[in-house]
């Protein structure tokens, strides 16, 4: 045992198909620090339909950018 807590850091992407509109989620352990994120120009598969299509961000979703 350890007189400490342990814990690990994942990023969580929530993509919506922009063919037919199902969502899922996609898990990723970052292994550099900092993390740099983004999907833009990559290619994601919809599981629900098959499509592959470009990812972008959803509009207003980097909240530093709307901080007051």
């Amino acid at each position: 045992m350890s007189n400490k807590h342990q814990y690990t850091v994942e990023i969580l992407y929530h993509f919506n198909c922009g063919c037919c509109g199902h969502w899922w989620s996609y898990a990723v352990t970052p292994f550099t620090q900092p993390v740099e994120i983004g999907l833009s120009d990559t290619k994601v598969h919809c599981m629900h339909c098959g499509h592959t299509l470009t990812a972008e961000i959803k509009e207003g979703f980097w909240l530093e950018k709307n901080a007051k």
